[in-house]
């Protein structure tokens, strides 16, 4: 019973230890890990919105009205409007859905119609080797140059080929861009009605 007793508080004081060493990592390392990601972030804005001219710059956007599809993730829809000077060329949001293993984050560009410019997946934890062939650069454009009425996978009819046994992966991807697509438009945010087309894949 001596013995048990002994070898509980050896423990206890091994995970105190362990604990208060994690701690102390953490409260070193949260700063530079959080400014990397802000400029991972930075960088991958620059990158998605590219594709809507030059010399840009982003201004957060309160809209009244708008809707956030994405709060069963804890997440809010928020754009960020995009401008080449003073005048407004689109927008940059990122899209939320939980896919097979993980909340998968999309930045997505549309331009004023509401037609995706551009796009890169942010954070995902999928099944390596399947649905993190979506995180390819590739497989992103295949979304390009659709509105909301064209983003649909081939599984559930429609002409976004999703990658072969990952296929809750790519619906999570292009049905949180395309639920952020929705609720813009719905707050008035682009120029006219849907095209109604898109990119063939």
């Amino acid at each position: 019973m001596r013995d048990m007793l002994r070898l509980g508080l050896i423990l206890m004081a091994m995970s105190l230890v362990c604990a208060a060493a994690l701690g102390f990592v953490n409260s070193k390392t949260e700063a530079k890990i959080a400014l990397q990601k802000e400029l991972a972030r930075q960088e991958a804005m620059n990158f998605v919105a590219a594709s809507l001219g030059d010399s840009l710059s982003f201004d957060s956007l309160s809209v009244a009205g708008l809707a956030n599809p994405y709060s069963e993730t804890g997440r809010a829809l928020a754009p960020v409007e995009v401008l080449s000077g003073r005048t407004r060329v689109g927008y940059l949001f990122t899209a939320y859905r939980k896919g097979y293993s993980s909340v998968i984050e999309t930045l997505v560009a549309v331009d004023m119609t509401g037609t995706i410019r551009g796009g890169s997946v942010l954070y995902q934890a999928e099944t390596p080797g399947l649905g993190t062939r979506y995180a390819n650069p590739a497989w992103m454009d295949r979304i390009s140059g659709r509105d909301e009425t064209s983003l649909i996978v081939n599984k559930d009819g429609g002409e976004v080929q999703a990658v072969t046994g990952a296929t809750v992966s790519g619906r999570a991807i292009v049905y949180s861009v395309r639920d952020g697509i929705e609720a813009m438009r719905a707050a008035g945010l682009f120029e006219g009605a849907p095209a109604g087309g898109g990119a063939s894949s």
